[in-house]
């Protein structure tokens, strides 16, 4: 994970997480994600533009240093996830990479985080209201079906497959005398990977109406999108097929393999751009209904293009991977030209996470406001949920000052949650910080780590 964090925060400081449903919006998270009818200012950017028409208290805010990120699998242990995110400086033992092996057979493990170092927005009399942002994303995906767990923790020494381990000096081989090809091994496997950064603008305006009977809102939403890192590898048994533009420096290319090659952790790897469009309705401004369609637009890959390629896995000189490092885990298995084989190709484009949105709200009293939202994905290519989310929620201030919030939410790739959170509103300062899922910190089975945090949010 500190590798991650790392790679965010240098995206950021190169222009100075779209895959989670609320990105780095704490009171989004604390409400079980419900977002699109609640979000306001420069917070409704990726999520509902619409929503920057809405006549709030505040005629500018501004957020600085938002984060939001979740990591989950269904295969670990609250522990263990514990022991990835915050102690992968150690190595694993063969034993212990025997036993990730087992634990992944058939499971999934997901991670995303959002950092928002700046966004602002500003509301003009009369013209509506402007929203800028810069964020940076990373999300991660694996799933491990038929041998692929195996063959990745313990490499030649899976006895099962690899029937003769020959040392040559310093060198050492596995060799399988019945060997199969790498899609047969990995079976219905899955490897994602998405890093990039944005620059975002929004604009927002109310259409008709006024706040006592019922009000319409527009808005359009675009960003320049630099991508860092991108991964999409599946296999489904019978043929194994992928693309990949790896900078940062996970991938170490001779030169020749593929043109042009960057080694820069600072250039991007390719360049695109997308739009947000969205539509919001407010009935005496107690209930909200939104609909929302975000991230519509495509990337262009030019460097560090590769294709993954099947062959017969006979011969392997790696020896596992060693870390629980997720950017680790794929930096090695690409590396490792006698495990995943690849050739250079030419660029490559691929679609935006695109997402549906929808949601509702209701304002009970000063007091107590309840909320639903469901995220639709409209593609299956890297970054994007494996299946729709729906979440509900409410928020609860007490003293004028304290916002409680309390949730669920299921779907996405992610088992039911029950997100909480806390935050603190001066009016003119806000802080909050909030979770995906509570019930984490209670129990071991299919955790959810997760937080949302945000410390200088000021409105005016």
């Amino acid at each position: 994970m500190r590798k991650i964090l790392y790679i965010t925060l240098l995206c950021c400081s190169t222009l100075g997480v779209q895959a989670q449903l609320e990105q780095s919006s704490f009171g989004a998270t604390g409400r079980g994600g419900t977002a699109t009818s609640f979000v306001t200012d420069y917070q409704a950017l990726g999520i509902n533009p619409a929503n920057l028409g809405f006549q709030t208290d505040f005629a500018f805010s501004l957020g600085l240093a938002e984060i939001g990120y979740g990591f989950y699998s269904e295969a670990l242990a609250k522990d263990d996830v514990r022991a990835i995110i915050f102690n992968n400086e150690d190595s694993i033992s063969q034993e212990e990479s025997q036993v990730l092996a087992q634990s992944f057979l058939n499971e999934g493990m997901r991670f995303d985080v959002d950092v928002m170092p700046i966004g602002f927005s500003l509301r003009v009399p009369k013209l509506g209201t402007f929203a800028f942002s810069v964020t940076a994303h990373a999300s991660y995906y694996t799933k491990f079906e038929g041998e692929a767990a195996n063959i990745v923790f313990e490499g030649y020494n899976y006895a099962e497959y690899f029937d003769t381990v020959i040392i040559d000096g310093s060198d050492i081989y596995g060799i399988a005398y019945e060997p199969l090809s790498l899609s047969e091994l990995f079976g219905d496997s899955e490897f994602k990977l998405d890093i990039n950064t944005s620059i975002n603008l929004g604009y927002g305006l109310k259409l008709f109406g006024d706040e006592e009977t019922i009000s319409g809102y527009a808005g359009i939403g675009f960003k320049y999108i630099l991508g860092y890192a991108y991964l999409d590898m599946h296999s489904d048994g019978s043929t194994i097929t992928g693309l990949s533009a790896l900078g940062l420096d996970i991938l170490d290319l001779e030169a020749g393999i593929t043109n042009p090659i960057t080694t820069s952790a600072a250039e991007p790897v390719g360049r695109g751009t997308g739009w947000d469009f969205g539509f919001s309705l407010k009935v005496k401004d107690n209930l909200t209904a939104s609909v929302a369609i975000t991230d519509i637009g495509k990337i262009k890959y030019t460097a560090n293009v590769l294709q993954i390629n099947d062959f017969v896995l006979d011969t392997v000189s790696f020896s596992g991977v060693t870390t629980t490092d997720p950017i680790q885990i794929i930096s090695d298995m690409l590396n490792e030209q006698e495990l995943i084989a690849y050739s250079g190709v030419g660029a490559f484009e691929v679609n935006l996470a695109t997402k549906l949105r929808m949601g509702a709200s209701l304002k009970i009293n000063d007091m107590l406001d309840i909320g639903l939202d469901a995220v639709f994905p409209m593609n299956e290519v890297a970054g994007a949920f494996e299946t729709p989310v729906i979440g509900a929620g409410a928020q609860v201030k007490l003293f004028e000052i304290l916002n409680l919030s309390a949730g669920i939410s299921a779907g996405g790739g992610y088992a039911y949650n029950i997100p909480a959170g806390i935050g603190l509103d001066f009016k003119f300062w806000e802080l909050g910080v909030a979770t995906r899922d509570a019930l984490t910190w209670f129990g071991e089975t299919s955790p959810n780590v997760s937080m949302a945090l945000g410390v200088l949010r000021f409105k005016i």
